[in-house]
């Protein structure tokens, strides 16, 4: 029996413009910042919004959680990143098919009581509700649930920003008892010795390659080699396919730097992983160069290769 409770509010121009979204890659947690609020306010207020474009797919309070928005629709929640780091770029940048995580995340919005806070009980109804989403979407993994302030910069959910422990403690809750490929997303701990954190060399371009490679350069792990391709899995297909309304990953820019100091890429600076930087990487890798990632690829294993032996050949 679903928890959730599925209520949907009127079609709108402001709270739910009835836009298909381009499917679901993470969870955005939020705080209603309005004392008192239960979750059944909150859909009557979205109900009849004007004059301000604001609203999330969920609603969960200390009785029941609300889904008020289709989880295939755009909730105006969590738009474009707006901060950036001082090198310019994009502080703890979410992956989203076209740069707005409106259109690829949940908005979870957690309700306070009347002194502000958020109760236990809606903390534990919040994991109750997360969980039967994960149930929905499994590729939704630990490292794919996101403070509000993780996306925009803004201060949401204040006491999960104030005391970041709290999202982790609430990631625990949802992924401790689970079991399967989201279970197995633990974070890594400080006795870990090098030796014992190898990636598989597989030969497939996927997150534990990417985090490998971003924790080699000191990036902040998050899944995705680079935010500005879609890599597009269909059984053992992998397909890199641009969208140039992205903007460039650090960690791809940074590649580019080297392997142009090595006269080995002659296009630009931009952090988009095309065709000519995986040319460039393939001649650095000396593999096969056609610019193509493979299914199992003979570049990405000796990218893993390397990685694993600490040591890029760029």
């Amino acid at each position: 029996m679903s928890f959730i409770k599925y209520e949907y509010i009127n079609i709108n121009e402001y709270s739910r413009p009835g836009i298909r979204n381009n499917g679901i890659d993470g969870i955005v947690m939020h705080y209603t910042a309005n004392k008192g609020g239960t979750a059944r306010n909150h859909k009557n207020y979205f109900n009849n919004l004007k004059g301000n474009y604001a609203s999330a797919q969920l609603f969960v309070d200390d009785i029941e959680a609300l889904c008020i928005i289709p989880l295939n629709e755009v909730a105006y929640h969590a738009n474009e990143i707006s901060k950036y780091n001082a090198d310019g770029s994009r502080y703890r940048p979410l992956y989203s098919k076209i740069g707005n995580a409106n259109y690829s995340t949940i908005g979870v919005e957690m309700c306070l009581d009347k002194n502000g806070n958020i109760t236990e009980k809606t903390f534990q109804n919040t994991v109750k509700a997360v969980k039967e989403l994960i149930a929905k979407y499994p590729n939704i993994t630990r490292n794919k649930i996101w403070r509000h302030y993780d996306v925009t910069g803004k201060n949401c959910p204040a006491p999960w920003v104030a005391k970041p422990s709290e999202l982790e403690r609430f990631k625990d809750a949802v992924f401790g008892k689970t079991s399967g490929s989201n279970s197995a997303a633990k974070p890594s701990t400080p006795s870990a010795k090098p030796s014992t954190n190898k990636i598989q060399e597989d030969g497939m371009f996927g997150p534990s390659t990417a985090n490998k490679a971003m924790k080699y350069e000191g990036i902040t792990p998050d899944d995705e080699i680079s935010h500005q391709y879609r890599q597009a899995c269909n059984k053992n297909l992998y397909a890199a396919q641009f969208d140039n309304t992205l903007k460039g990953s650090t960690l791809i820019r940074t590649w580019q730097k080297r392997l142009k100091a090595k006269g080995l890429y002659n296009g630009a600076i931009d952090g988009l992983c095309g065709t000519e930087m995986i040319k460039a990487m393939q001649r650095a890798l000396k593999t096969t160069v056609d610019g193509f990632i493979s299914p199992v690829s003979n570049m990405v294993k000796a990218l893993q290769v390397a990685l694993n032996n600490n040591k890029l050949p760029w």
